[in-house]
């Protein structure tokens, strides 16, 4: 569920249930789906949300991938954790464990205030359940809460619990009514912990914590029987209900900032510091790990936010990672170059195409393939040669929007090294390029098509051969949920649905052109029918199908080049990528639509499509522009990217 189709589609549904019903039916489809052989391909196809490497961060023995967990209210039940783990977090918490399952209480949601409520006591599979389900799940080192109360009875629970979990948590959080009356069952229990090999430890507080908790903790982490402490930015009933979200307002976030900062400033030099404070916002994240946190906790925001708030905290910070001053080198990796010569050899041979369609049409070289001059073509029928402009102008269209798509994620993409762009365009040019066989059924070989395609799948082939520098993003990330990304996840929809057609279009574009090559639209333009034209000649239709399998291929791989970019590329300042598939639509509708006014072919039904796709663009562009296009503020760390790749220069 990326944020695109979270906030316009899933949410509004899902908020209308019943919230543990809600929360069961997405986390049972995330689960279904992480579980197939294909799901985590298409989960991390769809939200691209890995974390750069550059945001590891070890502790002790433990080196997390990133700074940004998962909270354990989100999935008590752990059905989902497949599917998590392509959600670029750093760990997942679970809990609190105990022996038996609990069902937990009802939960409340409020949609106004962005918070949910748990009513004690807090839901868990128990502890046969997650070791089960910790032995299937991905390699994403959890946390386990556990529960720590005054009897002895529950003391030897806890003790069993960890023997049992072995070295399969990264570490233990323990929830004590009043840590400072308990510092010495913390102590006894942090000892039993460590015999079962090397934990992390800490020890969950309030917001509010007292002094005599401060001054217990920090004496507990100096003599080094914990590790730091667990904020709990959370407010808790006196009937144990639980709220987790900006319930109190801004004060509470204010008092859990602070108490962040008092944390750090009492705590010894290495202690760890794991924040829950409600972060519905990347700045929010930001601004509590200024504070002096290691982690921040992710719970409600998931649910309010979307899924996609992890990727965007992750992004903000990687933005913010200094440039080394001997990182500050022009890029060396032209893969970037040569996708750049690809796109531009698309743009001219799109652009000899349109002068061809426009003037003679037919080439010499398609009247000796075909055996048929082009008076005898339209000698056959008078609107022949007409329908085959019609065809090779859309063609040639397409094939400028392609170029325009690529050359702007070559220079603004590939070059800066978005790994994203490459990837577009090695995908979009691989389906282009198999188009190329799929006339060849027909008996028909264009030798201008073949020498363009022998040459610019060469530019491919070393484009794939050659690195990328190290990506640093210029603009400043997204940090709010303004109004304008909010738009923005509509535009997204639009441009990803926009790109779908694209390829299904193309797909039953080629198939005709491989198979009856004519629709009825176009018979009904000729004021003839299919078997008079298939008798005329026999090397006629092949001549027309040529062009309707080359037009649908190149159609599939348009398509999949605004798909993948709209998937992939909406970032905060992107307006290039905005001017990309805006110039790119509008080039290619603008062809389309033309060139049926001026050979007189106004089917409705036929041109339908391109009005509808072109009115779909510029409402697309209009929801996406002030996010795509607003804000750009360039960083501090405005400079040329870092060269990583190991291979040669390519040049």
């Amino acid at each position: 569920m990326p944020d695109w189709s979270y906030r316009t589609v899933f949410r509004p549904v899902l908020f209308r249930l019943p919230p543990a019903l809600a929360r069961d039916v997405a986390l049972g489809c995330m689960g279904t789906l992480a579980r197939l052989p294909w799901g985590p391909a298409v989960i991390d196809f769809m939200g691209h949300m890995r974390p750069d490497r550059r945001l590891a961060h070890a502790v002790g023995d433990t080196t997390f991938p990133t700074r940004v967990g998962l909270g354990a209210c989100v999935d008590p039940q752990l059905q989902a954790s497949r599917a998590f783990a392509q959600f670029g977090i750093a760990f997942w918490e679970i809990g609190p464990v105990t022996l038996q399952g609990i069902p937990g209480g009802p939960i409340y949601r409020d949609a106004a205030k962005e918070t949910l409520q748990f009513t004690a006591p807090m839901e868990n599979p128990g502890l046969t359940a997650v070791i089960e389900r910790l032995d299937r799940a991905p390699q994403v080192p959890p946390f386990v809460w556990l529960e720590l109360h005054a009897n002895d009875a529950d003391q030897e629970s806890l003790e069993k619990i960890i023997q049992r979990l072995g070295t399969r948590p990264a570490g233990f959080i323990l929830q004590v009514a009043n840590p400072a009356n308990a510092v010495d069952r913390i102590e006894r229990l942090a000892q039993y912990a460590r015999t079962c090999g090397p934990q992390i430890l800490l020890v969950a507080v309030t917001a509010q914590a007292s002094a005599e908790v401060v001054n217990a903790m920090v004496l507990l982490t100096q003599r080094q029987v914990i590790n730091g402490v667990y904020v709990d930015g959370s407010t808790i009933d006196g009937d144990g209900s639980r709220h987790v979200g900006p319930a109190a307002g801004m004060s509470q976030s204010i008092q859990t900032l602070h108490a962040v900062q008092m944390w750090r400033a009492a705590l010894p030099g290495g202690a760890t510091i794991i924040v829950e404070g409600g972060i519905h916002e990347p700045r929010q994240a930001l601004e509590l790990i200024d504070a002096g946190s290691d982690f921040v906790s992710i719970s409600s925001g998931l649910i309010f936010t979307g899924p996609g708030l992890i990727k965007r905290i992750n992004e903000a910070l990687l933005h913010r990672l200094p440039i080394p001053q001997e990182d500050r080198l022009p890029p060396e990796d032209l893969s970037w170059f040569w996708t750049c010569l690809m796109a531009v050899g698309m743009l001219i041979g799109g652009m000899l195409a349109m002068i061809i369609a426009t003037t003679r049409v037919v080439m010499p070289y398609d009247e000796t393939m075909a055996g048929l001059t082009r008076n005898e073509i339209c000698a056959i029928n008078p609107q022949l040669i007409h329908f085959m402009a019609h065809d090779r102008v859309t063609l040639a269209g397409t094939m400028l929007a392609v170029g325009i798509l690529y050359l702007a994620l070559s220079v603004y993409g590939s070059r800066q090294g978005m790994h994203w762009a490459r990837r577009t365009m090695i995908v979009s040019a691989s389906t282009g390029f198999v188009s190329f066989f799929l006339f060849l059924g027909f008996g028909y070989f264009d030798p201008f098509h073949a020498f363009v395609t022998a040459v610019l799948f060469q530019l491919l082939i070393m484009a794939v051969h050659c690195g990328l520098p190290r990506y640093h993003n210029p603009v400043t990330p997204e940090l709010t949920n303004d109004g304008a990304w909010l738009r923005a996840q509509w535009g997204q929809l639009l441009f990803v649905i926009h790109g779908a057609v694209l390829i299904v279009a193309g797909g039953v574009i080629a198939a005709v052109g491989i198979s009856t090559v004519f629709v009825q639209e176009d018979l009904e333009f000729m004021q003839t029918s299919a078997e008079l034209l298939f008798g005329a000649h026999p090397r006629l239709v092949p001549l027309i199908a040529h062009d309707r399998a080359t037009f649908g291929g190149m159609l599939i791989a348009c398509g999949s080049c605004v798909l993948l970019s709209a998937l992939w590329g909406f970032r905060r300042g992107h307006g290039w990528l905005w001017w990309a598939l805006m110039t790119a639509g509008i080039t290619a509708y603008g062809a389309t639509i033309l060139i049926h006014w001026h050979v007189g072919y106004l089917s409705p039904s036929h041109l339908f499509p391109a009005y509808a796709g072109l009115g779909w663009l510029v409402v697309s562009g209009i929801l996406s522009y002030g996010h795509l296009c607003g804000g750009w503020y360039p960083s501090r760390n405005n400079s040329p990217p870092q060269r990583v790749a190991d291979r040669s220069n390519c040049l």
